[in-house]
């Protein structure tokens, strides 16, 4: 029998799960204080990849409206979104699962009438690096010592979304 997964909007109660998962996958997570600002937000969507055991995942993404004039596109879009986050737990990678998050945050954004979305990754992250194109994201541009922390520069994915 095949597992069944789903997304819910992510809330409060939810952040001390998430908070696992972001420490076990990212150098330098967010806070619980954080989460609570992204959630209080009502141009963010972030959701919670669960199957019958729990949380496996979350995800999100930021809508810019009003023709925001992105630096690395040739056109510009009425409706953006800027992907803030998306992990997997580690056990629970290579399995599908952050591709079916990520079908879910981008059909919720065309179905919000989003055009275009974009992303920065760390050019170090090869995983994530290589899902993103899986996902149909190209490299567009890079933003110099965007992590302060290593130095470290990053990429910026975008994808159109029509």
């Amino acid at each position: 029998m095949i597992p069944r997964i789903f997304c819910t909007m992510m809330l409060e109660r939810d952040i001390e799960k998430v908070l696992t998962i972001e420490r076990s996958v990212f150098r330098h997570p967010w806070s619980h204080d954080f989460f609570r600002l992204i959630l209080s937000d009502m141009n963010n969507y972030v959701v919670t990849l669960r199957n019958e055991n729990g949380i496996l995942g979350y995800g999100g993404y930021h809508l810019l409206k009003n023709r925001a004039n992105f630096l690395y596109t040739k056109e510009a879009y009425e409706r953006t979104i800027h992907l803030i986050n998306i992990a997997i737990q580690p056990r629970e990678q290579h399995r599908g699962f952050g591709t079916f998050l990520m079908n879910t945050l981008m059909g919720n954004a065309r179905s919000r009438n989003a055009e275009y979305c974009y992303l920065e990754v760390r050019p170090s992250n090869q995983q994530a690096y290589s899902f993103y194109r899986k996902c149909g994201f190209s490299v567009i541009g890079v933003i110099e010592n965007y992590y302060p922390q290593e130095r470290e520069n990053a990429l910026v994915m975008g994808m159109g979304l029509k």
